[in-house]
């Protein structure tokens, strides 16, 4: 379902955080479950009704809602990062591109969906409202704010969804996108605009068969930017890329592989498995079996990748009971790893 850039405007933002002091104290009637009741995963109709719900209702009420919603879609049965990106979208607009307003909203939960729309909009916002060209939107100042207000691995956060906007507005050419990315401080930094950009792009071609694909080079755009120094860059590429191979394929396992062996620079063979693994593991999370009969059907050779791609995509997009339990349901190194690499997911998480 196309998302829709929706912006708006609350005349009383000035006395916003006299408000938001209070609001998850005086507890005003939230709307959430009517709202997940009626539209569950449905992005256009829960966007709808929180409009609505803005319209005649306090900034607390509103802010509750969103925040129960989160909760519910975490305990629901839908991979629910995009439904919490659409959340973080709105909530842009709602509060007048004010970050800092919503910075209690902007947690972990749903893989920190939250703050990934919350800046996933903000360049198309300053070039079509504010009328700044793209080239001179300053794409590092959101991400300062949200580290002044939550930290440094929420600025890392925020700098993923960064990479979001920044492919959208300049049309899915990822090859512009990547040089903008480039203007962050280190390479940790440019690492997550980077994954935020291709993660963007494979979803738009998961919804709307669109973004920078060509169909005859499976390969591309990652064996563009291949070289030593963009190791990143093509790394995090072909880790989405396998979500795109998985698609063209009919999500036919064997066939997938085959397309990921057929990389060139066979350094980006074993991220490809693992993003098969990652990418699979969201669509069938509540099925650990078949989840580990994916990676005991995967090359022993990169069965460690698989298992890494399993635990990433549990860890952030499902819950840590279920990452515990499929660790368990592991034996000797390969449990190890697997504890290891959710350890070092839980320990990155911001309040």
């Amino acid at each position: 379902m196309k998302t829709r850039l929706l912006i708006i405007t609350v005349i009383t933002i000035g006395v916003f955080f006299v408000t938001i002091a209070f609001t998850f104290q005086s507890q005003p009637l939230s709307y959430a479950n009517p709202i997940f009741d009626s539209c569950y995963d449905d992005d256009e109709c829960t966007i709808d009704r929180l409009y609505e719900l803005s319209k005649n209702n306090s900034t607390q009420t509103v802010l509750l809602t969103i925040d129960e919603l989160v909760d519910l879609y975490v305990d629901a049965d839908f991979y629910c990062h995009p439904a919490a990106h659409h959340l973080g979208e709105f909530l842009f607009g709602y509060v007048n591109r004010d970050l800092k307003a919503v910075s209690g909203l902007s947690d972990y939960r749903c893989a920190s969906g939250i703050m990934h729309g919350l800046v996933e909009n903000t360049i198309q916002v300053e070039n079509m409202l504010d009328g700044k060209s793209i080239e001179s939107i300053d794409i590092k100042e959101p991400c300062k704010i949200v580290n002044d207000a939550l930290g440094d691995n929420a600025k890392k956060e925020c700098i993923h969804g960064m990479g979001h906007s920044l492919v959208k507005i300049y049309n899915y050419n990822t090859t512009q996108a990547l040089k903008r990315c480039s203007e962050f401080d280190d390479w940790r930094e440019v690492y997550m605009c980077n994954g935020g950009l291709f993660m963007q792009n494979v979803g738009e071609y998961a919804e709307n068969r669109e973004g920078d694909f060509t169909k005859s080079d499976m390969y591309y755009p990652c064996n563009q930017i291949n070289g030593t120094e963009n190791n990143e860059a093509a790394t995090l590429c072909y880790r989405y890329q396998a979500n795109y191979f998985l698609i063209e394929t009919n999500y036919d396992l064997q066939n997938t592989f085959l397309l990921c062996n057929g990389i060139e620079d066979q350094r980006y063979i074993p991220v490809c498995y693992k993003g098969v693994a990652a990418h699979l593991t969201k669509d069938n999370f509540n099925d650990l079996d078949k989840t580990e009969l994916m990676c005991i059907s995967t090359p022993e050779k990169y069965q460690e990748q698989c298992i890494i791609g399993v635990i990433e995509s549990l860890t952030r997009f499902v819950s840590e009971e279920k990452a515990h339990e499929f660790c368990q349901r592991l034996d000797g190194n390969l449990q190890e790893k697997c504890q290891t690499r959710m350890k070092s997911l839980l320990d990155s998480r911001f309040e």
